[in-house]
């Protein structure tokens, strides 16, 4: 069975051969942008007049490739390893989407944890809170980072459709740019998401005295910021998304619009009966623009 020299898919129909670097690929990897094709094959004609011809054209080639500068073959020499070791992988069975897996088990047991502290109100001892500052509850930076807090079922049913929704979205991410990159994406969202809170709580507990203990879990912050990295590549393609069930087809800028405005606007409107809803809705903004700090730091000018 062939294999998907990028991803590792396995193919059950006809694989597309690239015309640019001559390598096998599924229908989701056939286009040369998403392969991050090295178009080694445009340096050598692969169908020359005579043997003449082909010998003068390879000596052109190699005399081409030799001028070119040394970083542009640092990186076709790293996109040949990279491809080279897909294969085997692909060939050896072996899984690239353990960060996932990891992710989403941590996230819904800490959840779940969580909610049920919640029911007996102790759901500040797992999720983030005034404590973590003012009591140094140092421990609760790390187990937030995993916890999506919600004190009843409908927080817990809104995370089930977030990961069935978008699953695919942050295993594409793992299987493109490596699990270590994955985990630091979403620990780095986090964090940003925790500072996001702290810019919010601390004028609200020393202007307007705030004294009520408002938990907060980082996992969703982190997980929209995933989502929206994959999204800055694509800002002018169209793509198709589901907003409560219905498929709308949107450019990449205004899906990044419609969830910013998503915890924007509900947050603003009930902070005007009670600032406490900023807490609840804003934070998760800062996972958003962690996300967008990355790309545009490490792979903004590189497409």
């Amino acid at each position: 069975m062939v294999h998907c020299e990028f991803c590792g898919e396995e193919i059950g129909y006809l694989p597309f051969k690239c015309k640019y670097c001559g390598h096998i690929y599924c229908k989701e990897h056939r286009l040369p942008e998403n392969h991050e094709c090295t178009f080694e094959l445009k340096h050598v004609p692969v169908v020359p007049v005579n043997n003449r011809a082909k010998s003068r054209y390879q000596e052109v080639a190699l005399s081409d490739y030799q001028e070119e500068p040394k970083g542009l073959k640092r990186f076709m020499k790293r996109q040949k390893k990279r491809s080279n070791a897909n294969f085997q992988k692909s060939i050896l069975g072996i899984s690239q989407t353990n960060g996932t897996k990891f992710l989403v088990i941590s996230i819904f047991i800490m959840s779940i944890v969580t909610f049920a502290l919640a029911i007996g109100g102790l759901g500040e001892i797992l999720a983030l809170s005034s404590y973590s500052f003012l009591d140094f509850w140092l421990w609760t930076f790390f187990t937030s980072i995993f916890v999506s807090y919600s004190s009843d079922f409908f927080g817990l049913f809104f995370l089930f459709i977030l990961f069935f929704f978008f699953y695919n979205i942050i295993k594409f991410i793992e299987l493109r740019f490596g699990t270590s990159f994955l985990l630091k994406l979403y620990v780095f969202c986090a964090l940003f998401t925790a500072l996001t809170y702290f810019l919010i709580w601390f004028p609200l507990y020393t202007l307007l005295g705030l004294t009520q203990v408002i938990p907060y879990g980082l996992a969703s912050g982190a997980l929209l910021g995933v989502i929206s990295f994959m999204i800055y590549f694509n800002m002018d393609r169209e793509m198709t998304f589901l907003a409560l069930f219905i498929p709308i087809r949107l450019r990449g800028k205004w899906i990044i619009w419609f969830l910013i405005l998503l915890r924007l606007i509900p947050g603003l409107i009930l902070a005007i009966f009670n600032p406490l809803y900023l807490l609840l809705y804003l934070p998760d903004l800062g996972g958003i623009l962690a996300s967008y700090l990355i790309f545009t730091y490490k792979f903004k000018y590189s497409y």
